[in-house]
């Protein structure tokens, strides 16, 4: 997909069959899957805001025809005088997809206040769709630590279109996170557009809420089962748990991360056979540091034991 902004168009028939095709499928895809037999129809939707890519995934989901019509019709209008016959049947058009868009999402309403999902595909479309409705506010618990690489530069998008958007962002994290030099600089540039980011080392499940009305919480049966809460009384006890995790999380100061420089020390003090600890005093820096370095030396060399990172480094540390 090109980064440029597609023409809006109403979606002609065709288009208007793939979207009902997708949404009967659980709404959520793969980009190439479909563009290789469907690429115009695709083209349209995309272009009509009836799909979207989502924040951290290759996956691409359909979205609610309600939020598109505005923006498609405002789209045509712009384009000129010639177009506002075909902005005005915009909504007419885009009104039977929303029934059956609806039609599919009754059954989820009807199911009340908690809901228990545990394919990944309407998960992942219905995280979608509840963050393009928000509007005020999200709050994340993501444990794991580092986050993974191929998300990064969707994460930078998400959160430079969310501060556009006017959209508060808290995020706690766990340490790992401080140690991953792309999430150290995803952590940075996030921050400086005004989200905070903290780390709690403790174990935690994955929980995200939306305005402080939908709770999204890890289910368990692994990261593909989700719960949807929208009983205000329990989202309220999701957002007070939050908010005493976030009260106890630590603060960093998160910056774009610069060469290491202190490796050569690292590898002669390794190569001389001192411990971590030993190390970590003669550096003046601390233990969990020195931990974290060590491990990406040992991932670098191949090394299971310290010994064996030692020896192998030490035409490193004569060079």
């Amino acid at each position: 997909m090109s980064e440029r902004q597609p023409t809006p168009v109403v979606p002609d028939a065709v288009a208007r069959a793939l979207y009902l095709r997708l949404l009967a499928e659980g709404g959520v895809f793969r980009f190439a899957d479909v563009a290789a037999s469907d690429p115009g129809p695709l083209e349209q939707l995309v272009a009509a805001g009836l799909v979207a890519q989502q924040m951290e995934d290759r996956f691409w989901a359909v979205l609610d025809p309600r939020s598109a019509t505005d923006a498609l019709s405002s789209g045509l209008r712009a384009a000129g005088i010639g177009l506002l016959l075909r902005a005005e049947e915009s909504s007419a058009v885009l009104a039977g997809l929303a029934g059956a868009y609806e039609s599919a999402s009754r059954a989820r309403d009807a199911e009340g206040a908690i809901q228990q999902v545990e394919d990944i595909r309407q998960t992942q479309r219905r995280i979608i769709q509840l963050t393009q409705e928000c509007t005020r506010e999200i709050l994340m618990m993501q444990p794991g630590g580092a986050r993974p690489a191929e998300y990064l530069p969707r994460m930078r998008a998400a959160a430079r279109e969310m501060t556009d958007r006017g959209i508060a962002q808290r995020t706690i994290y766990q340490p790992g996170a401080r140690t991953d030099r792309g999430t150290v600089g995803y952590a940075a540039y996030a921050t400086r557009l005004g989200a905070r980011i903290r780390l709690l080392d403790e174990p935690f499940r994955r929980t995200l809420v939306f305005d402080r009305r939908v709770a999204v919480v890890d289910g368990f049966g692994g990261y593909q089962a989700a719960s949807f809460i929208e009983d205000p009384v329990l989202v309220e006890l999701v957002v007070h748990s939050f908010e005493r995790d976030w009260a106890r999380a630590e603060r960093v100061r998160w910056e774009e991360p610069v060469a290491e420089a202190g490796d050569g020390q690292l590898v002669a003090l390794l190569a001389r056979g001192l411990t971590q600890r030993g190390i970590a005093t003669r550096l003046r820096l601390s233990e969990r540091t020195v931990a974290a370095q060590i491990s990406r030396l040992r991932e670098r060399y191949e090394a299971r034991t310290l010994f064996q990172l030692g020896w192998q480094m030490r035409g490193t540390a004569d060079d």
